[in-house]
Formats: C-alpha cells, sequence, structure tokens
C-alpha cells in the first residue's frame, strides 16, 4: 500500500470514528430554545414552502418544563419564528426528504444529524488549512482535539446552533485566506457570508480578516473581494429578513441583537468590563477555564507571531474583536442547557490556528502538560456532551463549574480525567518522543520538521 493511500485511509477511519462519537451523543430529544425555535422554523419551510405558522397547534410541540418558542408575529401580521436567517435556514436541507406537516411529524433528530455533518465539514476545512504546514499527523491531532477536547462537541455538533453554522464560515474563512501565496478572497467573502448568517456581528470576523491582510500587503484585494462578496450574504439576509418578518434588518430575526445593542451603548462600564471578563475567566463560562490548554500555548503564540502567515494572526484579531462585540451585547453565561461555553466557540475556531502553527513552539513545560490536559478536557467535555444535566445556570456562572459539579456528583469523573491524563502522556511518550524535546533545544533539522 503507497504512502498516500495509508494516508487516505487513515483520515477515512479518523472521519468515521469522529463522526460515530458525534452522532452517538446528539440531543434528540431535548434542546434548548433557542434550537428548537430554528428546528421548527426550517421543518415548517421544508415541507410547507413558507414559514408562516398561522393556525399551526404550537402547543403540540413537544417542550420541557419552563421551554418556550421564540414565535412573535411579524410586521406583516404571520406567526413565526424569530431567529436568525442562518440558524433556520441550515436546518432546511435536513427535513427536505418527504415528511407530514402535522406536529406529530416533527423531530430533532434530522436537523442534529445535519450539524454533525455540518461540523465535519468545518474540521474538514480546518485541516485542509493546516495541511501544508503540520502534515498529516500534527494536523490529525490538531482537529481532533478542536473536535472532541472543546465545546465544539457539546454545542455545535450537538444540535443545531447558530455557532454551528459560524464556525464553517469561520473554518472556511482560514482554508479560502491560506490557499496559494495569495488566498482566494472571493471565497473568504463568501464563507464570512455563512458566517454572519449565523450570527449576524460575525461580520466584524471577516471585516478585520480583510483588513488587517490588505494593510501588511499594501493590497486593496483581500478586503474589497472579501467585502464585496461578503455584503451580498448580507443582502441576501436582509432580503430573508424582509420574506420572513417583513422588516429589512439582517437582524429582523434576532431581535435581542438590536436590544443588546442599545443595552450596550447605555450600560455601566464596570458592568460591561465584568461581563467581557466573563466570556475568558468565569468558573461557569470562561473561555480559558473551560479550555486551559489555550493558555498552555499563549507564549507559543507569543514567539511565534511574527511567522505565522498574516491571515492566521488577522484572523485571530477578528476572533478577538468579535469577542469584544460579544460581549458588550449579550451576558456571558449565554443561557442554559449546555456543557461549557458557547458565545466563544467563534473567537476559539478564530485562534485555532494560530495556536496550532504555533505549537510546535512550545516550551518544555507546555510541552509536557499539553497531551495530559487536552485529554482531560475531552473526558470533561464528553461527560458534558453525554449529560445534559450538567449545564450552569446563567445567574451561577460567576460561582459554579461544571465539571466540578459533575466529579462531586459522580467520584469517578475524577479517576477518568486522571487516567485519560496519564495515557495521552505515555501514548504521546511512546508515539512522539520528539514532542519533549523544547523547540529552543532542538537541532535545526528538528525544528524545520516542527514548523512544517
Amino acid at each position: 500500500m503507497s504512502s498516500s493511500m495509508r494516508r487516505r485511509l487513515a483520515w477515512t477511519v479518523w472521519t468515521v470514528a469522529v463522526a460515530g462519537v458525534l452522532l452517538a451523543t446528539i440531543s434528540t430529544r431535548y434542546v434548548v430554545n433557542d434550537v428548537l425555535s430554528a428546528n421548527l422554523g426550517a421543518w415548517r419551510i421544508a415541507t410547507t414552502g413558507v414559514p408562516w405558522l398561522d393556525g399551526f397547534p404550537l402547543d403540540a410541540i413537544e417542550t420541557k418544563p419552563g421551554q418556550f418558542l421564540w414565535v412573535r408575529e411579524s410586521l406583516h401580521g404571520h406567526q413565526v419564528v424569530f431567529r436568525s436567517p442562518g440558524a433556520v435556514a441550515a436546518g432546511i436541507p435536513a427535513y427536505l426528504w418527504p415528511r407530514g406537516t402535522a406536529p406529530e411529524d416533527f423531530s430533532l433528530v434530522p436537523a442534529s444529524t445535519f450539524a454533525v455533518l455540518l461540523t465535519l465539514l468545518t474540521l474538514g476545512l480546518f485541516a485542509r488549512t493546516l495541511l501544508p504546514h503540520l502534515g498529516h499527523a500534527a494536523t490529525m491531532v490538531a482537529v481532533s482535539a478542536l473536535a472532541l477536547a472543546t465545546p465544539v462537541w457539546s454545542v455545535s455538533a450537538d444540535s443545531l446552533w447558530p455557532h454551528t453554522v459560524t464556525l464553517l464560515g469561520i473554518a472556511g474563512m482560514a482554508w479560502a485566506a491560506s490557499r496559494s501565496p495569495v488566498g482566494s478572497w472571493a471565497a473568504v467573502g463568501a464563507f464570512g457570508g455563512v458566517a454572519l448568517w449565523g450570527r449576524l456581528h460575525a461580520s466584524l470576523i471577516v471585516a478585520v480578516l480583510g483588513l488587517v491582510v490588505s494593510t501588511r500587503r499594501r493590497s486593496l484585494r483581500p478586503a474589497l473581494s472579501a467585502g464585496v462578496v461578503s455584503a451580498v450574504f448580507l443582502a441576501g439576509a436582509t432580503a430573508w429578513s424582509r420574506w420572513v418578518y417583513g422588516e429589512w434588518d439582517p437582524a429582523g430575526g434576532y431581535a435581542s441583537v438590536d436590544v443588546y445593542a442599545t443595552k450596550a451603548a447605555e450600560g455601566e462600564r464596570w458592568d460591561q468590563l465584568v461581563n467581557l471578563a466573563g466570556l475568558w475567566v468565569s468558573p461557569g463560562r470562561g473561555l480559558l477555564v473551560v479550555t486551559p490548554c489555550i493558555l498552555l500555548l499563549v507564549p507559543a503564540l507569543v514567539r511565534s507571531w511574527r511567522a505565522l502567515p498574516d491571515w492566521a494572526t488577522a484572523l485571530l484579531l477578528g476572533g478577538l474583536a468579535y469577542s469584544v462585540a460579544q460581549g458588550l451585547m449579550n451576558l456571558f453565561a449565554g443561557g442554559t442547557g449546555f456543557y461549557g461555553y458557547r458565545l466563544m466557540l467563534e473567537t476559539m475556531a478564530c485562534a485555532f490556528p494560530a495556536l496550532a502553527l504555533s505549537a510546535a513552539r512550545a516550551g518544555l513545560v507546555a510541552r509536557a502538560l499539553l497531551p495530559g490536559l487536552l485529554a482531560a478536557q475531552a473526558v470533561a467535555v464528553g461527560v458534558g456532551a453525554v449529560r445534559d444535566a450538567y449545564s450552569v445556570d446563567p445567574d451561577e456562572a460567576w460561582h459554579s463549574n461544571a465539571l466540578w459539579w459533575a466529579v462531586t456528583d459522580i467520584p469517578t469523573t475524577g479517576g477518568a480525567l486522571v487516567v485519560a491524563a496519564a495515557t495521552a502522556t505515555l501514548a504521546v511518550r511512546v508515539l512522539a518522543p520528539g514532542w519533549f524535546t523544547p523547540w529552543r533545544n532542538a537541532s535545526p533539522a528538528e525544528q524545520a520538521h516542527q514548523r512544517g
């Protein structure tokens, strides 16, 4: 068997294995209000051709105590689901096969299954982005960590969230920007358009990506091409809003965007700073608390900054800008009914290529700790993906941690974390002993190999 065939086989096995894990843990009986509403809207369009729910017996849709549907009356007098365009539109293909239009014909399974497919596409795009730089083995490790050691597993691959759509758009932007020395900036704009259909303020990411790269390359082409194409998608979101809600507002189906933006302009600065901090370091929802491996890679990122591709650092800056906008617009906790964080998934995805490309310059301590910490993260996220009960209440996000809750509830969870960390560290020690050689002490040949 040739080396290329072995690589194809390895990636096929990897895809089947990851798909199996993600499919085994999708939500089929309960999803949060946002997702349930968007799924209902997608099903309605797919089965009737129109989004209206006039006369539809909404009380026949199964809900849990305290759960409700985001259904209101549009400006043109129809009852309709009010969610972001991408959250609804992305689910339409999942419901296209012939089904009835009665309430009992509605199911969460098609949309949740489709969320796994979109997540696999996201992982595939990130893999294609990293392969020329890292090679097959390191790329497979990196995308595995993204898939299973972050809330990608417990949120965007669990059910069809807007984040499922935005992460696909971000991965596509990374892939398109990395193509050849100059990148494909029209494709960057198209994938940026996908992202903003999921969450409107994701337009910041494509804007920062295009502008930063244009500035560094002293060329208008990246910003202009990406901006023009993404503007077409923004116009499409506006047209969707006009059709469904009767208003020329791309956020028309997600009216709270306008409400939060108004609150941000009128809010107290201290409250805004606390909310921004919550996105990063709160015990219940903090990016650096739920995925602490990022902290281990920050020094390597700093050392690598000038050597990284301009698109990778620009994408990271776009993700940081997005996080600021997110913190000003919405409560950092992001609701309940999921494990880990969700509002920082976009920022984490934007940082992923730069962090993965920087890992080769990690120091001795980071190299020693990273395999075990990633394995422990995967166990923690897996527990949250399997058991919906471990979801922090928004009011307790500064005082509660779902992993600690799980460990105290089922003590064997702590043992599983330790065993996973030890096993992963030992496996890397046996299979890739060179990983434990610090970058600064490696030979020039080894450094070149680690850089890809």
